[in-house]
Order: structure tokens, then C-alpha cells, then sequence
């Protein structure tokens, strides 16, 4: 069967509008799962300074929004085995953490000495957990830091 040519430039036309369409619905199925928000958990030790006053060392775990959109934060922790240590003198939880904002809460440090803890975490409002790297060594370093020199 042979095509002639305004055939043949229909044919064309609709195969360049397939391949576009098709280009564009990967486009935007990427797009949408770019546009979230993206949380990264921190932990680390330092103090606070409430009116001049300096705290004791705390482990303090702060969450930041990478993403486009808010993540609505519900809670905050740290894992030991199986177990959850959960903060229940939180300051701000829950809230809204905005693209690019962030969020901290902490432990006093020395009430973390008789346990193992593997990550700080905070979960969002649909139970998504946001982990930290591994703590484990942070505080075996800091309580070894801690301990009296012995005589030599």
C-alpha cells in the first residue's frame, strides 16, 4: 500500500504529537514527585542560652526542610533497639515547617548515659519517620570524653 504525501505528513504530525505528549507525562510525573517535602534529621551536642544562662550539654536534633512543600511535624525521638524514646517536653511540636525551615528539640545528654541509641528521628503528621545518621558512636565518644582521667 503505498502513502501519498499528505498522508504522509498526517503520519508524521502524529507521531511527533505522541512522542511530545509522552515526553510531557514523564515531565510532569517527575515534577510531582520532586515537589514534596524533603527532610533531613540532625543530631548533635550543644547548650542553650536562656537570658544569660547556660544549659548542661544537650543532644539536640534538628530537623530541616529540603523540599518545595511544608511537612506538618507530630513528634520526636530516638530509637534504641526496637524501643522509642519519645520527647514529651517538646517545644514547638506539633507544627508546620515551611520549604527551607527548620526545627529543633533536645535531650539533656547525661539523662542518655545508661542506653544505646541508634538515631534521632521525627515523624510527620502521616507517620513518615525521618531518621539521622547514626548516633551510636557520637554519644559513646561524648560520655568517654566525660569520664575522669584515671592516675597513671
Amino acid at each position: 500500500m503505498a502513502l501519498n504525501t499528505a498522508t504522509k505528513i498526517i503520519l508524521g504530525i502524529a507521531i511527533y504529537g505522541a512522542v511530545l505528549s509522552t515526553i510531557s507525562l514523564v515531565w510532569n510525573i517527575y515534577n510531582n514527585l520532586q515537589d514534596k517535602g524533603k527532610v533531613k534529621v540532625i543530631a548533635k551536642f550543644g547548650f542553650v542560652d536562656v537570658g544569660g544562662k547556660i544549659s548542661e550539654n544537650l543532644l539536640i536534633a534538628t530537623a530541616v526542610n529540603r523540599g518545595k512543600r511544608p511537612v506538618y511535624l507530630s513528634s520526636m525521638g530516638l530509637r534504641s533497639g526496637k524501643e522509642d524514646l519519645i520527647n514529651l517536653k517538646t517545644i514547638g511540636l506539633p507544627c508546620e515547617l515551611k520549604a527551607g525551615g527548620s526545627h529543633s528539640e533536645w535531650f539533656e545528654a547525661e539523662k542518655l548515659k545508661d542506653r544505646t541509641f541508634d538515631f534521632a528521628w521525627y515523624r510527620d503528621a502521616t507517620g513518615k519517620m525521618y531518621k539521622s545518621q547514626s548516633i551510636t558512636k557520637k554519644l559513646e565518644n561524648y560520655f568517654k570524653s566525660k569520664e575522669k582521667p584515671k592516675n597513671v
